[in-house]
């Protein structure tokens, strides 16, 4: 009667996990499109928006997000900022939001009604330029480069620790067992006969 190999066992049970895990990070990685924001940002009521590689200033700049679509179903999270300004006349920095005769600008607190009615007005007419669309492409073909390599990061960690975590139980079974390392079964005693 064949003996049971719990070592044989276990070991196809753990490259079945290690196999497992890597269909399981593949898959994941393969079916989540990347998440990309991208900044634009414009310095005055006229200015258009430009990419920007810094982040809106938190409590003095207005702020609109807006989804933009790429094809094949691919999209980006736009993040519009409102640069605000120094005003010599309020000592504040404020969201410039209409100009007047002459150039005058004016600005106000980012969470005035004027203010915000401009920046919604602006995100409505936001629209991908062709210089845009490239930018947002290659952002878009960036993340996905790093996605990607943060996958193969994963899949290889994962396998690593998978193996330590495998040898680590093995070895202390075996020291248990009286089992030396790279056997399956403790060495049988060979009856000595006397010769005659």
């Amino acid at each position: 009667m064949a003996q049971f190999n719990i070592f044989e066992g276990s070991r196809r049970v753990a490259l079945l996990i290690k196999v497992l895990w890597v269909a399981a990070v593949l898959f994941i990685a393969y079916s989540q499109s990347p998440s990309v924001s991208i900044t634009f940002a414009t310095m005055h009521p006229t200015g258009p928006f430009e990419i920007s590689d810094s982040d809106c200033e938190v409590g003095s700049d207005g702020i609109e997000y807006k989804t933009l679509s790429l094809p094949d179903g691919r999209s980006i999270f736009g993040t519009l900022c409102f640069k605000s300004m120094w005003f010599e006349s309020t000592q504040k920095r404020l969201v410039p939001y209409k100009t007047g005769e002459g150039g005058t600008v004016w600005g106000n607190d980012r969470y005035s009604n004027d203010v915000m009615n401009y920046q919604r007005a602006r995100a409505e007419g936001f629209v991908f330029t062709p210089a845009r669309r490239e930018a947002a492409e290659k952002e878009w073909s960036k993340t996905r480069t790093k996605n990607i390599q943060n996958t193969f990061l994963f899949v290889v960690g994962g396998w690593i620790v998978l193996s330590i975590i495998q040898f680590g139980i093995g070895w202390i079974v075996r020291g248990f067992m009286g089992i030396p390392r790279g056997k399956d079964r403790r060495a049988q005693p060979v009856d000595q006969q006397a010769s005659t």
